[in-house]
């Protein structure tokens, strides 16, 4: 390559390039650690009487680390313990997947008393991020 890379920033990435980045980042990976053990993970709520979904989690496990990347619930099923009793799912999951540590990102206001450990710097402070991770 003699000519200086083209980048891109962009908000609707191809899928084949983030196939791409993926594929490639575990290939790497895989050459260091010797495996490659990255799963999705989720864990859904649904309405008992129409089946609708109405809340949960998702994110992976991989290379020892449980990370969840997107958890909800309306507002009506929080409060009554749920929501621990999804994250207990979550961590026994990650540990049946041979994880010993779980993270996560939220907002200073999102439920801050599940991960309290760590907050970010990023102002405005309605909206500091709170990397949370604990062993599991």
């Amino acid at each position: 390559m003699n000519q200086e890379p083209k980048i891109i920033v962009t908000d609707a990435p191809d899928p084949e390039a983030t196939a791409f980045i993926a594929e490639n980042l575990a290939i790497y990976n895989e050459s260091r650690v010797g495996f490659r053990d990255f799963r999705p993970l989720a864990i859904l709520v649904s309405d008992p009487d129409t089946g609708a979904l109405i809340g949960g989690l998702y994110g992976r496990t991989s290379l020892g680390v449980m990370f969840i990347d997107r958890f909800f619930l309306h507002e009506e099923l929080r409060g009554n313990g749920l929501g621990a009793h999804l994250l207990a799912m979550a961590e026994a999951e990650g540990r049946r997947r041979s994880c010993t540590l779980a993270g996560l990102f939220t907002l200073q206001f999102q439920a801050p008393g599940f991960y309290p450990s760590g907050v970010g710097t990023s102002p405005p402070s309605s909206t500091r991020r709170r990397p949370a991770r604990r062993a599991i």
